[in-house]
Parts: C-alpha cells; sequence; structure tokens
C-alpha cells in the first residue's frame, strides 16, 4: 500500500511540475500535453452571501444558501460539518438548510455534525430537531480546555467528494444579512483531506484527551492528502487545467502532523506578492486580545515587509474592528507608503436594526492576479494559533479574477471609507 502511494504522488507530483512549466513558459507546452498530464483536476467555485438590500454582491457569483441546499440535497452516503455553532430562526434561510439535512438523514445518509461550546444554547436549540433522528450524531469540541481557542473552523465534506470551506457561519444571518466568502469545492483528494482532518477532531471531541491526539497526529493517512508540497490540480470552467490548491489549518498544537500550517502559508502568499497585495477580513491586528498579552509579529511584518518592498497592499476590515486598540493598530498600518486601509459599514436592513448582522465578515486575501487566500478565521494571534480554523490556497487566476472583482467593487463603494489617521472611529453597535 505505501509503495502504491509513493508511486501516486510521483505521479502526481510529475503533473503538477509540468502544469508550473505552462505558468512559466505558457508557449512550452501545449494545452492538450497539460491536460494529459492530470486526470481529474479540481473544480473550486467562489460563493458569496450578500446582505439583503445592500448594494454588495458580484454580479454571476453563486450565493451561499443555493450552493449549500444543493450540495446536502445530492449527498448519498454522509455528510460532515464543523460549524462554529449553529443558530436558526424560522422562515429565515438557514431554515430549507437544516430541513435538507434531516431529510436526508431520514433517507439513511450519515450527518456529522461538530460544534464548539461558544453559543452552546442556541446551538442546541437549533439542532434539536436533527439530535434525536438516526444517522444523526453531534459532539462538541472542548477547545476552551484543549488550547484557550475556539472551534472555529466552517466547513462540510459530502460523500467524501465535494466541500464547502468559508467564513460563513452556521448562522440564517451568514446566508443574507452578512457578507461572507466561501468556495465550493469538488476534488476527492481535497474532500478527503478535509475529512481526516475533520475526523481527527470527531476523535478529540469524543475523548478529550490532547496526549492521545498528538500520539494519533504523528500517522499519515491512508490516502494521499493534499498539502503545500502536494497540491491539487485546478481546473477552469472549461475543464482544463489552469491552477494547484491545497488545504491549510490551523492551530498546530492541534492537527494531524502530516497537515499544512495556515500561518506559515498565508506569510508566503504575502511575501511572494510582487504588485498588489488584497485583504478582505472582518478584524485585524497584532495585538494580541485573547491569551498572553503582547505582539503578534508574522501576519504584521509580512504586510508591512510587502509594503516596504512597493507591493500596492490594500486591506478592507468590518466597522467592528473600529473598537480599541485595534482601531489604533490599523491606523498604524496607514503611515506606511503602498498601503492603505478602508472599513466596511454595512447599512441597517430596512426591517431595523439585527443583532451580529450587516457586517464585512470576509476572510480572503489575493496576491497579484493569481493567488488566493480563503479561510474561516479572522487575521488575530488566537484564530492561527489556539483556534480550530481551516483554509483553501490557490494558485488559480480565474479564482484570483473573482475575488478581485468582488474586492473592486467593495473597495469604491460608498459604504467602504478610508481610516484616517486624524479622526477618531466610535465602534457601531453590535447586538
Amino acid at each position: 500500500m505505501l509503495a502504491a502511494s509513493r508511486t501516486r504522488r510521483l505521479a502526481r507530483l510529475a503533473g503538477t511540475a509540468a502544469l508550473l512549466a505552462t505558468w512559466i513558459a505558457p508557449s512550452a507546452l501545449a494545452e492538450p500535453a497539460a491536460a494529459n498530464n492530470v486526470a481529474n483536476p479540481a473544480h473550486i467555485q467562489i460563493v458569496e452571501s450578500v446582505p439583503k438590500a445592500s448594494e454588495y454582491g458580484q454580479p454571476g457569483v453563486p450565493r451561499t444558501p443555493d450552493v449549500w441546499l444543493d450540495m446536502i440535497e445530492h449527498a448519498e452516503h454522509s455528510i460532515d460539518i464543523a460549524a462554529f455553532y449553529v443558530t436558526n430562526k424560522a422562515g429565515e434561510a438557514l431554515a430549507p438548510i437544516l430541513n435538507a439535512l434531516a431529510k436526508r438523514a431520514r433517507a439513511g445518509v450519515s450527518v456529522r455534525i461538530l460544534t464548539g461550546p461558544t453559543f452552546e444554547k442556541p446551538t442546541r436549540n437549533s439542532l434539536a430537531p436533527l439530535a434525536d433522528l438516526d444517522h444523526v450524531a453531534i459532539r462538541v469540541l472542548p477547545m476552551d480546555r484543549l488550547t484557550g481557542g475556539v472551534a472555529h473552523a466552517k466547513y462540510f465534506v459530502v460523500d467524501g467528494r465535494s466541500a464547502f470551506l468559508g467564513s460563513a457561519n452556521w448562522d440564517w444571518r451568514a446566508m443574507d444579512q452578512i457578507h461572507e466568502i466561501g468556495a465550493r469545492i469538488d476534488s476527492r483528494r481535497l474532500a478527503r483531506t478535509l475529512d481526516a482532518v475533520f475526523a481527527f477532531d470527531w476523535a478529540i471531541a469524543a475523548e478529550g484527551d490532547l496526549p492521545a491526539a498528538r500520539r494519533r497526529a504523528v500517522k499519515p493517512p491512508d490516502f494521499d492528502p493534499v498539502t503545500r508540497a502536494a497540491p491539487e490540480i485546478v481546473a477552469d470552467d472549461r475543464g482544463r487545467p489552469s491552477g494547484t490548491a491545497f488545504a491549510a489549518f490551523s492551530p498546530p498544537a492541534l492537527m494531524p502532523g502530516w497537515v499544512t500550517p495556515e500561518q506559515s502559508a498565508l506569510v508566503e502568499l504575502i511575501d511572494s506578492a510582487r504588485q498588489r497585495v488584497r485583504v478582505q477580513v472582518m478584524t485585524l491586528s497584532a495585538i494580541n486580545e485573547y491569551g498572553p498579552k503582547g505582539y503578534w509579529a508574522k501576519l504584521d511584518t509580512a504586510l508591512r515587509d510587502a509594503a516596504a518592498r512597493g507591493v500596492a497592499v490594500q486591506i478592507i476590515v468590518a466597522d467592528w474592528a473600529l473598537r480599541e486598540p485595534m482601531q489604533a493598530y490599523l491606523k498604524s498600518l496607514t503611515v506606511l507608503p503602498n498601503l492603505t486601509v478602508k472599513y466596511s459599514h454595512v447599512p441597517a436592513a430596512p426591517s431595523g436594526f439585527i443583532p451580529y448582522a450587516r457586517v464585512e465578515h470576509c476572510k480572503y486575501a489575493v496576491a497579484d492576479n493569481d493567488q488566493v487566500y480563503i479561510g474561516t478565521g479572522n487575521w488575530t494571534r488566537s484564530y492561527f494559533e489556539a483556534s480550530i480554523d481551516a483554509s483553501i490556497f490557490m494558485h488559480a487566476p480565474q479564482a484570483a479574477h473573482t475575488l478581485n472583482a468582488i474586492f473592486e467593487r467593495d473597495w469604491q463603494d460608498d459604504n467602504v471609507h478610508d481610516l484616517n489617521q486624524g479622526t477618531d472611529y466610535p465602534p457601531p453597535r453590535n447586538h
């Protein structure tokens, strides 16, 4: 088995090397030859949640509730869900999705839901209609006891062949009252990689034993996982190989040893930028809010270094990031040449104030016109070093084009404002 696995890995790496050669010298390898090196490239689709009655939202980009519902309704064997929490409301867009989960469970599909202890009561109440069904299992991962962080990942895997990963929580507001970015991933290797990490966390939730988890972490999986060293080939809309992708995870203390760490991969993406880095994230700070007090240099240094070497760095944060000391930190970035910070203010819903909604909640970055990151964590230390999070990295011009279009639309929007040194900004009400 190990020999066969090694043979598959070498063959895949050969295909990846051939594709990389087409990026370095596009005329050196004809398209049919490149396609012959890759049997089953992944298909990855950018997905967006758009607040109702707002100017946000790129035309032609699929919407989160439609994609989730389609994936769940077509599940045949299994659905594994990693969710920060679950909050449903009758008549809103998450309700049909939870109903579809229940229907698939009644049809014999295995449904496993892994959440954390945060917002335990609304999660328990929202999952109550599912909890007593056959084929449904629910576990809580006690991250507060294990690392002091939270179970913040937001992804699910269907039949070990497709997956969804992104910023949207299993919250009715995340469907159409919050701006979110995610990716639908149709790839058996990427789906199995996410599912293997899910199974690792699922076991920890059952036993709560971190030393036992660390012993399991050194065991290799029984398939070739997608990592930075062994990426998956990505196809464009016409099915032609056009890029690569890999999954990455946090935190290092609580993940299998064979996966790619998220933080170092994100620093590499920023370091790779030649002309431009665009970041759209809810919060961003190098000042630690949770855990030990102090300064978190990793992403901060990468962003400042990019600006210092002449890369245009554009950052959009949510107006929720305007609390102190985060506001002061963000202003410290704006003194640099080549670096601009804006904050996004999503207008209130016509129906009135909605708690914990109408906010910029995306977590993605684009370097130049080809490198992409889509994650589940905010850009502060605890999300990378203490909390469960997941992400996908792509060298994929088509995905970069879509995300650049979304970013540019928001950057120019009247509700996205420059963060200025001489102005004090009161943080908005969020609940």
